[in-house]
C-alpha cells in the first residue's frame, strides 16, 4: 500500500493512521509510505509493514461463516487396488534386495 493520496494532500509531513495490516492500533504514514513505527495502547513499537493488507469487510465480522457450495467433485477417485499394488511393490523391492545380497555375499 504505497499510495495514499488523500493523506498526502492533508498532511504531507506524515501522521498516525489506523494500521492497514490490522496488527496494531495505528501505524505511522510518512506522507508517501507506511513506516515500521506502530502504536498500540499508546506504546510506540517497531513492526515492519510486511505484505499488503487485504481489505476487511466490516459487515462480515462477528457473523457465522456460510458453507462453501458448488464445489466440483475431484477429477479422479483413488483406485481400490492401490493398497494391493503398494504391497506387491514392497515385495518386489524386498525380493530384489535379498537377491542382490545373496549375489554379493553368497
Amino acid at each position: 500500500m504505497s499510495n495514499k493520496d488523500h493523506n498526502q494532500n492533508k498532511n504531507p509531513s506524515g501522521n498516525w493512521e489506523p494500521d492497514p495490516y490490522h496488527r496494531h492500533d495505528q501505524r505511522w504514514w510518512s506522507g508517501s509510505r507506511w513506516s515500521q513505527k506502530v502504536k498500540s495502547d499508546s506504546e510506540i513499537q517497531i513492526d515492519p509493514p510486511g505484505v499488503a493488507p487485504r481489505p476487511v469487510n466490516q459487515s462480515s465480522l462477528g457473523k457465522p461463516v456460510e458453507p462453501i457450495t458448488g464445489v466440483r467433485n475431484p477429477l479422479r477417485t483413488a483406485s481400490p487396488y492401490v493398497p494391493h499394488l503398494l504391497i506387491v511393490g514392497f515385495l518386489l523391492l524386498a525380493g530384489t534386495c535379498i537377491l542382490a545380497f545373496v549375489a554379493v555375499f553368497g
